[in-house]
């Protein structure tokens, strides 16, 4: 295990629970090859939702073939679904393995792929990092670390494609709040001056190297368009948004200098961009999007990007 690795893994103890769901996974399992898979595959699953859900991250732990032998027996599975993100794979790892071994049924629809090793009396776990490559073996000293991991499912989770028509016919994505939620009333009157129909926003972190910095995401809709709703089967309908990021005041009262704000079309080109200046309370972009479109929002800062998608 390499250093780096020993200081960003995380352990965790296997209790008489998590060995209980192993064990009753396996049952009904004759080959006791495929039993011992199953039995470890369901610990590192336990493993990884266990430090997951101690992250703040919600979960979703698969039972579609619990209940049927033979497809246990058929595929080596270790899904876990993380919400708003997708599903990452957990991998068990022997104590001297150097490699994790990623099967073949499940090199398709995972966002990751996480290595958990155990020790010999499989009384604890310990995860020591993940990887997107789909290869049949990545070896554990190139395994990126727990901590980027979850600047990984971090940014995965933030970037989850909103639907803006959604806001317009009453829906709002979830994690996006209003406006008084965040700001105060005498915030509120300085900052949010005009008037908007529709303003949604939502707390984004930037990255861990600027020691936790966050910034408030603005999107508002001018009250003129909502009529759109009438026009959503028709392409040529138009709507106007404005895309702002102030600061998160519990922080901060202004921007850090040098954060990017830019607007990527779906043709992956940049429309607009603007960099805060020393003392910026925000800044902002305004553009027109037509019904269908898609566009995505970048905030960066350094070498931290924070990539936000959206179709209208």
């Amino acid at each position: 295990m390499n250093t780096n690795r020993e200081q960003t893994s995380f352990s965790i103890p296997l209790s008489i629970e998590a060995h209980e769901k192993a064990n009753q996974r396996r049952q009904g399992i004759s080959n006791s090859e495929n039993a011992k898979k199953i039995y470890l595959n369901t610990l590192a699953v336990y493993a990884v939702n266990y430090y997951l859900d101690c992250m703040g991250f919600e979960t979703l732990v698969s039972n579609a073939d619990n209940s049927n032998p033979w497809m246990l027996n058929l595929i080596d599975l270790a899904d876990l679904e993380v919400i708003n993100i997708g599903k990452i794979e957990c991998r068990p790892v022997l104590p001297d393995a150097e490699y994790l071994e990623i099967p073949t049924e499940v090199r398709a629809d995972r966002v990751a792929y996480v290595a958990v090793q155990f020790n010999q009396s499989l009384k604890e776990a310990t995860i020591l990092g993940f990887t997107t490559q789909t290869l049949a073996k990545v070896p554990l000293s190139q395994l990126q670390s727990v901590d980027d991991l979850l600047d990984y499912l971090t940014a995965k989770e933030q970037s989850a494609k909103v639907n803006i028509r959604q806001w317009l016919e009453g829906v709002i994505t979830e994690g996006w709040v209003s406006m008084e939620e965040i700001f105060n009333p005498r915030e509120l009157a300085l900052r949010c001056a005009r008037n908007f129909s529709i303003t949604r926003c939502k707390k984004v972190d930037i990255g861990l190297q600027f020691n936790g910095e966050s910034v408030i995401l603005i999107i508002k809709l001018n009250s003129k368009n909502k009529d759109i709703i009438d026009m959503k089967n028709q392409n040529h309908g138009e709507i106007d948004i404005i895309v702002q990021v102030q600061p998160d005041l519990e922080k901060s009262l202004c921007l850090p200098p040098g954060l990017k704000l830019a607007v990527i079309d779906e043709d992956g080109k940049q429309v607009d961009a603007v960099t805060s200046r020393q003392n910026d309370n925000w800044v902002e972009i305004e553009l027109s999007a037509k019904l269908n479109e898609e566009f995505c929002v970048e905030i960066i800062l350094g070498e931290s990007k924070v990539t936000q998608e959206f179709v209208v």
